[in-house]
Parts: C-alpha cells; structure tokens; sequence
C-alpha cells in the first residue's frame, strides 16, 4: 500500500508525463502546420522560364534548349528532348544541369524550317516530378502533305464529289474504266518487252506478233474509255469546254494526251523492230508513274522512279504470262521451254514488284498503320495478299518443270485469274488516296454541373484555331469558372508529356444559351498539334467554389 509521500510523487510524474505528452502533440501539430503551409507556397518544383519560348517563331533555329525551374533538379530520372514533325528525337547528347541545378539543357543541331517540340520530365530535389511540353516554330512552315493533294479532282481546281455516297453508277464506271486501262497497259507494255527475247520458234513467233497486236487494238479502246470517263468525273457536268481547259492546262489532262497518242501507237507495234518496240513501254510506264499518287511525293525523281519499277516489273510477269497461255494453246513444247525463261524473269519480278512497294508504301505513309485508316490501305493488303497466292502458284509451276513437264493449264489459268484480280485491285486502289482526311473537330459535352464544347479547326498537324465554350450553373460563384485549362497530350508518343494552350478569354456571339448556366468562351491560335498521330484534348475547369471538373475526348489528326 502506498503512502501520501509515494502518491505524492507519482501524481507529480503522471502530470510531468501529461504535460510533456501535450507538448510534444502541439510541436507536432506546428511542424505539420507549417509544412502544411510550406507545401501550400511551393508543393513542387514549377517551371519558370523556356529558351526559346512556348510558341516562338524564330527565323533561324536555337544552338539548344533551355529550361529554368524554382528549385534544385534531382541530377537522375532527368529527361529533355526535342521532337520534329515527324515524333523523331533530333536533340544532341545528354542533357546537363546548371545554375546550381535549377536550370536544365541540351545541344541541338541546325534546325530546319518546321514545328519543333520540347519534352521535359524531371524531379526537383524534395522528390516531386514534374513534366511538360511545348512548341516553338522555325520559318515559315507549310502544313504536312494530306489527302487533298493527292486527290485529281483539287489538282484541276474542282472540289471532291465522286465517292461520297457509296458507289454509284458514275464511280463505277470509272473504277471499271481504269481497271480495264491497266490490264490493257500492263500487257502491251510486257509483250513488248518480252519481244526482245529471240529464241522462238516460227510458230511462237507468229503467235506473239498476233497476241501483241490484239492486246494493242485492246489497249486502244481502254485507254479511250477510261481518259473518257475521267474527264466527265473531273469535268463535274461542266461543258466540254471544261475538259480542253483540263487537258492542255493541268499536268494530268496534260498526261491523258501522252497516254491518247501512246495508245493510238500500240495497235502499230508488231510492225516495229524489236529495240523500236522497247521505246513505247518506255514512254507509256512513265507517263502513267507520272500521273499517280508518286508524283505528289518528293523527291518526286525518287517515288516515280519507284512506280515506274513497280509497273515495269508487274508488266513484265503480266505480259509474260499472256504470252505463255497464248503458246500453250498452240504448242505445249513450245510452252514448256517458254515457261522456264518466263519463271526466272517472274521470279525477279516478284521480287522487285514487293521491294519497289514496300518502299513506294513507306514513302507515302508515315507509318504502316495507315494502312487500316483508308480504302487504299485495304486494297493494298488485299492487294499483298494475292500476291502471295501468285507465289505458291509460280511455285507449284516451277517444280514441274524441273521435273521437266510442260505447266498444267489449270495452274496458268490459276496464275492468269490472280494476275486479273491484282489488276483489279491496283485499277480502284490507284484512284483512292493513301493520306486519310482530317475533319474539323467538335466535340460537345452536357452535364448537370457543366456543359463543354471543344472546336479544333481545321484539325490537322501545324497551325489550328481553338475555341471553348464553358458553361457553368449561375448558383455557383455567378457562373464565372476560377480557372479553365486546354491540354494536348499525344497519346501516340507516350514519352511526350502535356502540351498546353494559352487560352484568350472573349465575346462569343453564337446563340447557344442554356437555361440557369452561364457561358464564358476562350480562343487560341497556334503549333499546338504539331505533329500527326492521336492526340487526347484535357479540358480543366475550376468553379468559383473551387470544384474542379476534368474532361477528356481523344481523337486522331493524320
């Protein structure tokens, strides 16, 4: 039992306890307090200043980039680089810290004209990342190639009409017109080609000169058919008037003249020497590689010599292959020997035929992924596709004649209807473009707390114009939002972080009232889509009672 001294003290240490215990509670509260407040005043580090600056437009490009931060930067996890138009890092080295590490660099090369972005992700010294990105612009930059400078139509100062509305009796026969066109053009140009090979019989001889000659007269009323229907899909029910203005005034009327007195030559080819006979596919490939989707590309010397070996070699397999069923009718022997010379020289076809077009498709795409966004994507896979039916056909053909049989006729019609197929395909994916069309974008949210409306016009990479509409409840804080963000994110280059876009509070004059909310508008214009791919626009709006309201849309520019 304790006595009145012990309980004495013991009530003396359990007070000195309480009241340490206190103490320490209110220390801990002020030091909470006051990193409360520290982290309310500077929660992270916060980028103060950008060499060039966000939207510059400088005549000649920066020796390097810099950036200036409040804070001391974490020396590891640091990253800076600086994108082109096409998403491709062109930024020199490593970049370095400076000024005592609140300030980040990196070299650069000499830039060209063109849309440049700055990617930054970095960690200050208390552990807080922070990451961006914005544009600057060298010279005047022109807008990326897109579809409308591969469509005939805009090339002859006409707008687009045919296509729209599924297809119709006009598109039709444009489509048959040109897929007619190519087989009579592709088997002319082979059988003249093939003509240079002398070691015939008298019978094969006679042969060829016939086949080549009804292919011509073929060739003359194909080529006549399709530059008709042509002009009246590019003369839009204009007199015909309109079409001598196409003809003698634009590079493609200019070549449906070239293809017209090519095609009156080929019915006149077999009376020709062989070396003279060589000079007409010559012509005839070119003019056509011309008048194709290559000759939009540069270097244009480059991409239509590319289609100029694309034809030549599908010409040389085409025309090839008429010739050897036109010789297996009338001598299977004949045939035999015909078709061995024929397998080498389809061999290197197919072969250039797939260099040449993996090439020419990475030149007008950006990327293979194009291919599922267009008509001419799907034609062209459809396109490959058969292609490699042709490979195992020409196989099974050429194991017999190593054994030495002559190739079974069922196997040449196979070859045959597969050639007529590719042909088909090439005749409608040589009319639709390979670029997708980029459409204005608008994009419109309701909501019981507030109503957005995004417009990006025109949507395509380079310059476009911005234009928000917030409306927010007039109960709350009068309906004016604190704050509004527009943030671009490119969700295609996952390494490139959030590209903001300076927002110009206006007057909107459109009649687009809601009952009991309140409309602000805000505008911008500038480089803030630099670059093709898909993009999400984050929409930031913060009420007058603090409320913060965050929406997303995605959508992709090409």
């Amino acid at each position: 039992m304790m006595t009145s001294s012990e309980r004495s003290r013991s009530y003396v240490g359990n007070d000195f306890i309480i009241k340490a215990a206190r103490l320490a509670i209110a220390l801990v509260v002020i030091c909470l307090g006051v990193a409360t407040l520290s982290g309310r005043a500077e929660a992270h580090a916060q980028l103060e200043q950008t060499t060039p600056v966000s939207g510059a437009k400088l005549e000649t490009g920066p020796a390097s980039v810099e950036l200036r931060f409040n804070e001391r930067l974490d020396s590891g996890g640091m990253k800076l680089s600086v994108l082109n138009e096409d998403k491709r890092d062109i930024s020199k080295g490593k970049p370095e810290l400076f000024d005592g590490n609140k300030a980040l660099r990196i070299d650069l090369p000499k830039l060209g004209v063109g849309r440049y972005t700055v990617s930054y992700s970095v960690i200050s010294a208390d552990g807080h990342p922070v990451s961006g990105a914005y544009v600057f612009t060298v010279g005047n930059p022109t807008s990326l190639k897109d579809a409308s400078e591969l469509d005939p139509h805009s090339q002859v100062g006409h707008a687009h009409e045919h296509g729209g509305a599924g297809l119709t009796q006009q598109s039709f026969l444009l489509y048959a017109s040109r897929i007619v066109y190519y087989a009579g053009l592709l088997t002319v140009a082979g059988l003249a080609m093939w003509g240079l090979r002398r070691k015939m019989s008298a019978d094969a001889t006679d042969t060829y000169r016939r086949t080549l000659a009804l292919a011509g007269k073929f060739a003359l009323i194909a080529t006549l058919v399709y530059v008709f229907f042509s002009l009246q899909d590019l003369g839009q029910g204009e007199p015909i008037s309109e079409w001598g203005r196409i003809l003698t005034e634009t590079t493609i009327g200019k070549l449906y003249i070239a293809e017209l007195l090519l095609a009156l030559a080929a019915p006149l080819l077999p009376s020709l020497a062989a070396s003279a006979r060589l000079i007409w596919p010559l012509a005839a490939l070119l003019a056509e590689a011309w008048s194709g989707h290559a000759a939009a590309y540069d270097p244009v010397i480059y991409t239509v010599g590319l289609d100029f070996a694309h034809l030549a070699a599908a010409s040389l397999w085409g025309g090839g292959l008429l010739l050897l069923l036109a010789i297996w009718r009338i001598d299977r022997s004949e045939a035999g020997r015909f078709a061995m010379a024929f397998s080498k020289w389809a061999f290197i076809s197919f072969v250039a035929l797939w260099v040449t077009g993996v090439l020419s498709t990475l030149d007008f795409l950006p990327s293979l992924e194009y291919l599922k966004f267009t008509l001419w994507g799907k034609w062209l896979i459809a396109k490959v596709a058969l292609s490699v039916l042709v490979a195992i056909t020409a196989l099974l053909i050429r194991q017999r004649l190593r054994k030495g049989d002559a190739p079974r006729g069922y196997l040449l019609k196979i070859d045959a209807g597969l050639l007529a197929s590719i042909v088909l395909c090439v005749g409608i994916l040589t009319y639709q473009t390979p670029l997708p069309d980029n459409e204005p974008l608008t994009y419109h949210k309701m909501g019981t707390e507030m109503h957005v409306t995004l417009r990006i016009t025109p949507n395509e990479p380079g310059e476009n114009n911005f234009t928000l509409k917030i409306w927010l409840p007039e109960k709350v804080a009068k309906g004016e939002p604190k704050s509004v963000k527009l943030r671009m994110l490119p969700t295609s280059k996952k390494d490139v972080g959030y590209i903001d876009v300076p927002l110009e509070k206006y007057t909107d004059q459109e009649q687009d009232a809601y009952p009991d909310f309140l409309k602000t508008t805000y505008r911008s214009k500038g480089p803030y889509l630099p670059f093709a791919g898909e993009w999400t626009a984050q929409i930031r709006v913060t009420d007058g009672e603090d409320n913060e309201r965050v929406l997303e849309t995605t959508y992709r520019i090409y």
